[in-house]
């Protein structure tokens, strides 16, 4: 392998991989994703080769390649060697990982661009469009996608993960898994870690699908090491001192890299062998110390306060260390190959190699301690400034800048929470703490709405109190008007204490949000107005509908629920061709805007199949609400108010396809969510009660003799409401006469004299 695994590696990046079709460059309102974290690293002359392992490398063709050893041992040089040889053909899809790449969006942004350069066949594009969506469904849209994509390559593609013990999020194992469980022949996933990583190895290990490369392969032999000790530093021990090398170091690459880079220029090569000594443990700081203590004091000193950065520039070096000159720093640190390893083909950006960054930060904390901190608040500030929030957040929090940390997040957590990163955001609170959390009203603001759209309501509840009895001058930084919009908003979106309080709470919050201009008008008028549909209010409830669905700075979830939610109330009021209208335009949101895979989409759906119900169109409203309330109960939130309506009225229309089975399922599920939060629920109680009766009642009469037509349909679906016949015939876009002719024509066909018995025996009949 290479002088120590991954140390020294400052090889150019592979060959250009431009020539794909353009993917887009972010995620909506987040961070523009780090493309240079999709350049495997070059391959350099000097490097060891490792003829054996890349052989069995290339001509392997299980599902999972596993190389897995601990740091140093050249796990990423050799994968590079792999890529780079002759014994392979295949084309290579690489994404390096960090910390920061832990959430499930990320991730696999990263490995759909990834592949998307290798293969320009692919379609990612689609794929990105379900990763756009606040909560994508991974194993139910993007990794079948995924899957498929892979199938219909007409040549392999070699997928790589490299350093995968950054990821510690158990959904991103479980995708993984799942994409492993249907990986098609037309690819092969390589892992780069330095810990086994949770997935089931030992099936995989069973069934012959995985190749294993661990320690015991990667170590180096002598003669390995000879040959790297020739290449670097340009000598040739004797067999004593390199046996002697060779024991001190157990083979271990890093060991061996790092002993070479000693020896450059040392007057007693012997003598140094005899000196290097002491446990493995400290193996690393020793030599360390060597190479750091030849260095000239200016580099010393940039090397370990630039060392706090994951990735840096020029630029973002010289505002850290607080002095320009870094761009010849640079210069230098790559020509002696010091650890320094280039991010992109224009050379802007760069990292260290993980091991050497990590003797540098300890170096800074030993010698100026109370400098990290004031080094971490320049990062922040300067990547702030370039518009890089979660890295200004991220060296925040590092610093213990805890008042600049609740800044950036309260500014930035909304963004990223619309965009399927509420758990980034949570990582957040995580690091800031409870106690800080407890202590500033703004984060606890922060914390709980994270918490509540995870459906945390412990959480939820534990930081409302400190937002109630908060103060804060202004508009909070994300635009609530106050803390008390804040708590408000939060319990008349979820409503888990109840419709009572979460209607008074709409109220308030109706009468606090009263700015147009604001995202959280539209957010306040559409929770009074689904309350008081709750309610049975239906008069009352389209007003602030009719507001949040015109509202031009409504978010687009909030546009879609409110647009749902009147097309429903426009049903129950007999006003079909609004009620369409509504049902439609909450459909193309959801479509539009990415959203259709998320749990609160399941009211656009519901209004759809409330308006196939009402048009007696029951197996298109069946199929089409089914898979929406199906994914909305397995995310359902702290409220259960956006799911007990779409049961109520599946249930409905299962009774009507006569699966009174499926209706009395659907029926109690709403029972016991009824019972636990009876409170103000008398309108659902009613319509739960019709539907019990109707459940256990005789079986449904049949049709009429003679079928209505549509436009009879239509006539006796509005007849149900309080509209008059003349206000009928305004909304349908006839005359009063014609109404009159389609009412006698239905009372005939069906068999009655009167308007409610034309009703009644509409809905018996289930038209």
């Amino acid at each position: 392998m290479h002088r120590g695994g991954r140390l020294g590696t400052g090889g150019q990046p592979g060959p250009s991989l431009g020539a794909a079709p353009a993917l887009p460059r972010t995620l909506p309102g987040l961070d523009a994703p780090l493309e240079t974290k999709l350049y495997p690293p070059g391959v350099r002359d000097e490097w060891v080769e490792r003829s054996a392992l890349i052989g069995e490398l290339a001509r392997s063709v299980t599902k999972l390649v596993l190389v897995d050893a601990p740091a140093g041992f050249g796990k990423t040089i050799l994968v590079a060697q792999w890529r780079a040889s002759k014994a392979e053909t295949r084309p290579f899809a690489w994404v390096s990982l960090d910390r920061g790449d832990g959430d499930p969006t990320t991730l696999w942004w990263y490995v759909v661009s990834a592949l998307t350069r290798a293969c320009p066949q692919i379609d990612g594009e689609a794929i990105l469009a379900e990763l756009r969506a606040q909560a994508p469904g991974f194993p139910g849209s993007v990794l079948p996608m995924l899957a498929n994509e892979l199938a219909a390559l007409s040549a392999p593609v070699v997928l790589v993960l490299d350093d995968y013990h950054m990821i510690k999020d158990r959904g991103c194992h479980e995708q993984l898994e799942f994409l492993l469980q249907h990986l098609p022949p037309t690819a092969q996933i390589v892992l780069i870690t330095r810990a086994d990583p949770p997935l089931p190895l030992a099936r995989l290990r069973a069934a012959g699908e995985m190749t294993e490369v661990r320690a015991r392969e990667l170590r180096f032999t002598p003669g390995e090491a000879a040959e790297l000790l020739t290449a670097v530093a340009g000598i040739e021990l004797g067999e004593p001192d390199l046996s002697q090398l060779m024991e001190r170091t157990e083979g271990w690459p890093a060991g061996v890299y790092l002993a070479a880079i000693s020896l450059r220029g040392h007057p007693s090569p012997h003598a140094f062998i005899r000196q290097f000594t002491g446990n493995n443990r400290f193996i690393v700081d020793f030599l360390a110390e060597e190479v750091l203590g030849r260095q000239p004091a200016e580099i010393q000193q940039f090397l370990a306060r630039t060392s706090i950065l994951n990735r840096f520039s020029a630029l973002l070096c010289d505002a850290v260390t607080g002095s320009p000159g870094a761009a010849g720093i640079i210069e230098v640190l790559e020509r002696e190959n010091l650890f320094l390893v280039p991010l992109d083909d224009d050379r802007q950006w760069y990292r260290y190699h993980h091991l050497f960054a990590q003797l540098l930060r300890s170096r800074l904390a030993r010698t100026e301690p109370g400098l990290v901190a004031t080094l971490h608040e320049r990062a922040s500030a300067w990547h702030e400034a370039d518009g890089s929030a979660e890295e200004a957040i991220h060296h925040a929090l590092a610093a213990g800048a805890d008042a600049r940390a609740v800044a950036l997040i309260s500014r930035n957590w909304h963004a990223y929470v619309d965009k399927g990163r509420t758990a980034t955001v949570r990582g957040w609170m995580r690091a800031l703490g409870d106690d800080r959390i407890a202590a500033d009203p703004v984060a606890a603001h922060c914390a709980a709405w994270a918490a509540a759209l995870a459906g945390d309501q412990p959480s939820v509840r534990r930081w409302l109190p400190v937002i109630e009895a908060g103060r804060h001058d202004g508009p909070l930084p994300d635009g609530m008007r106050s803390l008390e919009s804040s708590a408000v908003l939060l319990r008349a979106s979820f409503g888990f204490d109840g419709l009572p309080a979460m209607h008074e709470a709409a109220r308030r919050a109706a009468a606090i949000e009263h700015d147009p201009a604001s995202p959280y008008f539209a957010l306040a008028r559409g929770a009074l107005g689904f309350c008081r549909f709750l309610a049975g209010d239906l008069q009352d409830a389209t007003a602030p509908l009719e507001e949040a669905v015109r509202s031009e700075a409504s978010l687009q979830l909030i546009r879609m629920f409110a647009a749902a939610t009147l097309a429903m109330v426009m049903v129950e009021q007999g006003r079909l061709p609004k009620s369409r209208e509504c049902a439609g335009a909450a459909r193309d949101v959801a479509t539009r805007a990415d959203l259709g895979r998320l749990p609160q989409a399941v009211m656009a759906y519901a209004a759809t199949a409330s308006v196939y119900a009402a048009e007696g169109r029951f197996e298109a409203a069946r199929q089409e609400l089914e898979p929406a309330l199906g994914v909305r109960r397995k995310n359902p939130g702290l409220g259960p108010w956006s799911t007990i309506v779409p049961t109520l009225l599946l249930a409905r229309i299962r009774l009507e396809l006569e699966d009174a089975a499926g209706a009395a399922e659907l029926a109690d599920e709403a029972r016991e969510v009824l019972a636990a939060l009876p409170d103000g629920t008398e309108a659902l109680q009613a319509r739960l009660a019709d539907l019990r009766r109707r459940i256990a009642g005789p079986a449904r009469q049949p049709h009429a003799a003679e079928p209505l037509t549509e436009r009879e349909m239509a006539v006796l679906r509005m007849l149900g409401g309080t509209l008059s016949l003349r206000e009928i015939g305004t909304e349908l876009y006839v005359s009063p006469n014609t109404v009159k002719t389609h009412t006698q024509a239905i009372y005939r066909k069906l068999g009655v004299s009167s308007r409610g018995d034309a009703v009644a025996r509409g809905r018996r009949l289930g038209i």
